[in-house]
């Protein structure tokens, strides 16, 4: 355990950190509370923003290593430069003084959830979070044995602002690491929409095994795949399940040597992934030039927007994850897009945006009893945007 107080210790000075952004004042290095751009963008903007409650359906993926997660989409990173903070985001606009944010922390350790929740409230018990925790009182713990996750709820003060603060601690252990996903917001944007917001990203939180990715998708996908990479998966997936999805159908080399090249952008769950792939999209490429002539255009990034009129999302294989959206788009033009990832809170009749790289056209079967033609992309972006 002595492993696992020395962790917490570090979580703790973390989340004064982070909470010390409300301050708006500059800090030495000793303090352990640093300024960060995001502390200046909140603070010029949190008194115009104090009756704007938080919209916990809009958010947008964030994908480390090994995990991943979403996340308020006007959330932005609190670049704090630490190595052992693998994650970090704050409001820019909160309801208050106190600056909502959330951090994510990998530690090597067999700590369960509950032994890391217990090291925890002793520790701020204690006093360890400083003169900005204050008056610290958990609230509640809920064991996830199904995830090998728990979930530890706490309230204190913050001393800077006297703001009262709901400290949500998601604590999630694969046996030989442990995840802390510590989510902070003032008690008034908690109870005006925070509640949820923390509810969605606890639950898009996911642990990733690259590895068993490529392990699994080989042994699935037959000798064709042999010599899987990280580089070819995505390439490799829609390889294999065009075919399956259209008789005598094939992905295109064109196409696959894009998603080979800009495999990281398949998907693209980092802010700077995500803004590599809208950089890459052709604003004048549109479904009605996909459906005059397809060929010119497949190893281009297009944009689509539409209602979801069917969305299926399945884990394949330990560790894969596969869902297909079927949308009508702004054209009345079907398309319908392969995601290698969760979508979230994403549902049928959601308006959403696809950036992605047509593969091939699609017929099939309507509910009315004729055909509908629609054309399949490989998507690099998934997002609510109404």
């Amino acid at each position: 355990m002595k492993r696992l107080a020395k962790s917490t210790l570090f979580i703790l000075l973390l989340l004064v950190m982070l909470t010390a952004c409300s301050s708006g004042k500059d800090t030495t290095e000793t303090s352990s509370t640093p300024s960060t751009p995001e502390n200046e963008a909140a603070k010029n903007t949190a008194s115009e923003n104090t009756e704007k409650n938080e919209e916990p359906n809009k958010t947008q993926p964030f994908k480390g290593e090994n995990f991943s997660f979403s996340y308020p989409s006007t959330w932005k990173d609190a670049e704090l430069n630490i190595p052992q903070v693998i994650a970090a985001f704050v409001n820019p606009n909160p309801q208050g003084a106190f600056v909502d944010n959330l951090n994510v922390v990998i530690e090597e350790s067999s700590a369960t959830p509950e032994e890391a929740a217990n090291a925890a409230v002793q520790g701020l018990t204690n006093g360890d979070g400083g003169p900005l925790i204050q008056d610290f009182k958990k609230m509640n713990y809920i064991d996830v044995p199904k995830k090998a996750a728990g979930i530890l709820e706490s309230e204190y003060t913050h001393g800077e602002s006297n703001a009262q603060v709901i400290l949500t601690q998601y604590f999630v252990s694969n046996g030989n690491e442990l995840y802390t996903l510590s989510i902070s917001y003032s008690k008034t944007a908690y109870d005006n929409g925070g509640k949820a917001s923390v509810q969605n990203i606890m639950d898009s939180f996911e642990i990733v095994k690259v590895s068993n990715q490529v392990e699994d998708a080989n042994a699935n996908a037959g000798s064709n795949v042999e010599g899987l990479t990280e580089e070819n998966l995505f390439a490799e997936i829609m390889a294999y399940v065009i075919p399956i999805e259209i008789e005598d159908g094939a992905l295109d080399e064109v196409t696959y040597n894009y998603f080979v090249q800009h495999y990281e952008l398949f998907p693209a769950l980092t802010p700077k992934a995500q803004k590599k792939a809208k950089a890459e999209v052709d604003p004048n490429i549109t479904s009605r030039h996909l459906n005059k002539n397809l060929s010119p255009y497949l190893d281009q990034m297009i944009e689509v927007s539409g209602y979801v009129v069917d969305i299926i999302e399945d884990e394949v294989e330990e560790g894969i994850t596969l869902a297909e959206i079927h949308i009508i788009d702004d054209n009345d033009n079907s398309i319908i897009g392969f995601y290698a990832h969760s979508t979230g809170d994403i549902l049928q009749d959601d308006y959403v945006t696809m950036r992605g790289v047509p593969a091939t056209f699609y017929s099939f079967e309507n509910v009315s009893g004729g055909t509908t033609n629609s054309v399949l992309i490989g998507v690099s972006t998934l997002e609510k945007t109404e």
